[in-house]
């Protein structure tokens, strides 16, 4: 079970014993999954917790260097080549300031990372100068790395035109596998390198003066393989974060919704604000309100004012013509009085009883006057007459059915301006109020007619009186309708925002318990992450102490362990020390020396993690301000490093090598000097065969001992010798061959004898120790006799003099090489 899966289960796990509701669950489970997984959650529609769609990259096999070259590269000129024995040991390279060592370490971090820490600490100077003056081109650079258990060496290289300027356009060639790719991307270095990063440089040791709590924090987590639950709570924490968005985005605009409405003179509007108003708004209250067309409505301005637009009365022109009617009207029967009317009445009653009296009698004299003679002549003058009696009486009744009519209209006039909407006092207050006084004068006015007005006075009064009123209605009900207009306006204004907030307060309904379970579902993750960061940063932790507590050397600041807390924008590594027993920060304490001793306390088991397929390490310049008890701690370090990991340093400082030579640490040391034109030499210096070799020859030649006291002291040191440089060709040998490197020191670790490791350099089987002196025999009889002697004289034998050992010893470490 790789990491991740370990990582997962162990949520599952921690999730089914000590978890939280089942619906925040399934939001960890689901930030755990990926984006989408969260989103069904939140959603409810998710399922089952699928697995991750993207497959962990595979690891690299075990990695470790073999050679750097570089030409036209910062103080290389030339092409020169750093050749390493790819397996584990120490290895300094040594030499003064401007030599360029550190040109080889740059390059192989140039080559692996494409970039370099170094030249980020510095100006943009020292950075553009990284073609060599005197070598600019060719320019190249190229690593060559021993993947554990393959024959074949990965090769990458950077070479760049003469015309280039930016070493970012470098044209890049990897050969791995027997196939060849544009970069390192393909062979899954990508991530480790940036997790378990193997190079230091002295900015990356002073890191912890000059980086973010932040900063540190994200160059350390990494190590501890639980970034599913960091990218988890991320998730969970853009997901609360557009949660609450729209959850305040909502509560805004409510409580501005409030502020608009407040003072607005609408029922409506104070309807709807006290719904807003209410801890949980009644969305279906509102939502009632707002379909509401709003012409039936309890507020009694707006109903006094919806009945005053409806209060009409004739135009002006109809009452001009009722108060001309009657006055007309008036006038014709004042003409036609009534005693003319009864005088004519009279008159053709009589005529009309003696034309019967001559129809039945014929003619004679009058019988009234009985002087005057009712003939046919009289007959017809009394018959036009009667017509002409009776025309005048049917006029004067016309005249008076005409004025009867014309005062019915005036009547019904003015009792239908007496039927117009009365104000009880609810418009008092409104807008209307001038209006409604004007009207009130009017009506007023048109009421103060007497009962027995006469005709004329009547139509007086209406042709003075009605204009007044009907413009005093017109522009009370214009008043009216423009107040309900601009009311309504306001309204469909505060309808719309009403409509739009109602719209999203109901897609976000969810979202408040949505919002809790997210908080919820975050906060046991966090601890969950600590608990886990904890754990696992446990040994990290614990090798960061036995690290500091070997360069601590004569220090008084004690480290009390180290910690990442916080997560986000809190994150930092914390670092409690003790001086003399009282607690404190790191910081605030210690010199410059002893933080760049932490910075290797705390960085170094980050790039010697046991995941890290990089087993090699690359040091530059770690000596930096550090005191000499210090410098010996560190050569402790190294030492201890370099058992299970290819370890190399670069250093000006020559107190690192003479501490390796007198604590007589095995170390391969390369010495680099820069001729004139940027003519870089390697020598080695010390490797472990040499130190042996060079010790026995001091020690041989040296008269304050006795001879029977340095013997077996020279002696052990050629043997020493010749164990050193079998062990080199068995590791060259089998590396080459693509054999483990766990495998050959298990190997080693079982030849206990020199014999068995002598057989198993030069025959590759230890159990061929019988061949091991007839095949020193074929080389010489002195090389048999050499390695009876170093067996031989270890315990007390006499066998030639010490010098004569070392020079043969010297012999036979060659051929064997």
């Amino acid at each position: 079970m790789d990491a991740d899966e370990s990582l997962q289960q162990l949520v599952l796990d921690k999730l089914t014993t000590d978890g939280p509701a089942p619906d925040v669950t399934r939001l960890i489970l689901g930030a755990y999954v990926g984006d989408q997984q969260l989103a069904a959650a939140m959603a409810g529609t998710d399922t089952d917790l699928p697995t991750p769609a993207a497959a962990a990259a595979p690891r690299p096999s075990p990695l470790y260097l073999e050679a750097v070259t570089v030409e036209g590269f910062r103080g290389v000129g030339p092409s020169a080549s750093l050749r390493l024995q790819p397996h584990a040991g120490l290895t300094l390279i040594v030499g003064r300031n401007g030599s360029g060592k550190s040109s080889f370490a740059e390059a192989a971090e140039l080559a692996l990372t494409g970039d370099s820490a170094r030249w980020a600490e510095r100006n943009s100077v020292f950075r553009d100068g990284w073609r060599n003056l005197h070598h600019a081109d060719p320019c190249g650079i190229e690593v060559t790395v021993r993947a554990d258990g393959v024959t074949t060496p990965i090769r990458v290289a950077r070479k760049w035109q003469a015309d280039q300027t930016d070493p970012g356009q470098a044209d890049t060639r990897v050969s791995a596998h027997g196939n060849t790719y544009p970069g390192i991307e393909q062979l899954g270095w990508t991530q480790p390198m940036q997790t378990y990063r193997p190079f230091l440089t002295a900015g990356d040791l002073g890191r912890l003066m000059t980086a973010t709590p932040s900063g540190l924090f994200d160059a350390l987590a990494p190590i501890l393989g639980i970034d599913p639950i960091t990218d988890a709570d991320q998730r969970l924490m853009h997901a609360r974060r557009d949660i609450n968005a729209r959850v305040t985005a909502v509560k805004t605009a409510r409580e501005d919704l409030l502020r608009r409405l407040t003072g607005v003179d609408d029922d409506r509007a104070r309807t709807a604000a006290a719904i807003l108003a209410a801890r949980r708004p009644d969305l279906a209250a509102l939502d009632a309100l707002l379909a509401d067309a709003g012409e039936e409505t309890a507020d009694p301005v707006a109903a006094a004012c919806r009945r005053m637009t409806t209060a009409l009365l004739p135009e002006p022109q109809a009452a001009t013509r009722v108060a001309d009617e009657l006055a007309a009207a008036a006038e014709l029967a004042g003409t036609l009085s009534a005693q003319r009317e009864q005088t004519s009445g009279r008159l053709a009653a009589l005529l009309d009883l003696a034309v019967a009296h001559h129809d039945a009698h014929g003619n004679g004299p009058c019988p009234v006057c009985g002087t005057g003679a009712l003939d046919a002549g009289w007959r017809a003058q009394a018959a036009e007459s009667l017509t002409r009696m009776r025309a005048d009486a049917e006029q004067s009744r016309q005249a008076d059915r005409r004025l009867d009519r014309a005062r019915s209209e005036a009547y019904t006039l003015l009792s239908g301006a007496r039927h117009l909407p009365a104000d009880d006092g609810t418009l008092a207050a409104s807008p209307l109020a001038e209006h409604l006084t004007r009207l009130q004068a009017a009506l007023a006015r048109w009421s103060a007619i007497p009962a027995d007005a006469t005709a004329q006075q009547l139509s007086a009064h209406i042709s003075t009186a009605y204009p007044a009123l009907y413009d005093a209605l017109t522009a009370t009900r214009e008043a009216a309708a423009d107040w309900l207009h601009r009311r309504h306006d306001a309204w469909r204004a505060h309808a719309a925002a009403l409509q739009e907030w109602l719209g999203k307060a109901r897609s976000t309904s969810t979202d408040e318990p949505l919002l809790a379970q997210v908080k919820t579902a975050r906060e046991w993750l966090r601890d969950a992450a600590e608990q886990i960061r904890s754990a696992r940063l446990a040994p990290f932790a614990q090798q960061s102490q036995q690290i500091w507590d070997r360069l601590r050397q004569e220090s008084n600041v004690e480290l009390s362990g180290m910690r990442l807390d916080g997560t986000t924008t809190r994150r930092r590594v914390a670092f409690p020390v003790t001086v003399d027993g009282t607690a404190t920060s790191a910081m605030a304490v210690m010199s410059q020396g002893e933080l760049q001793a932490l910075g290797l306390a705390v960085f170094l088991p980050r790039a010697c993690a046991e995941d890290s397929p990089f087993k090699f390490l690359i040091i530059d310049d770690p000596v930096h301000s550090m005191d000499p008890s210090k410098v010996d701690g560190l050569a402790q370090v190294l030492d201890e490093l370099a058992r299970d990991r290819q370890v190399i340093v670069f250093t000006h400082d020559n107190r690192l090598p003479e501490a390796i030579r007198r604590l007589q640490i095995d170390a391969t040391i390369w010495e680099v000097q820069r001729r004139e034109g940027s003519v870089v030499e390697l020598r080695k210096n010390l490797d472990p065969v040499r130190r042996y070799l060079d010790d026995a020859n001091a020690l041989a030649k040296t008269n304050e001992l006795v001879d029977d006291v340095r013997r077996p002291v020279v002696a052990g040191f050629c043997r020493s010798a010749i164990e050193a440089a079998s062990h080199e060709r068995i590791r060259r040998n089998r590396i080459r061959r693509g054999d483990p490197h766990a495998h050959i020191e298990e190997l080693i670790d079982r030849a206990h004898t020199l014999t068995q490791t002598v057989a198993l350099a030069m025959f590759d089987d230890q159990q061929r120790g019988g061949d091991v002196l007839p095949a020193l025999h074929r080389i010489g009889p002195w090389a048999a006799d050499t390695f009876k002697a170093c067996q031989e004289n270890v315990h007390g034998a006499q066998h030639g003099t010490l010098e004569t050992l070392v020079q043969q010893t010297t012999r036979l470490v060659k051929e064997l090489r």
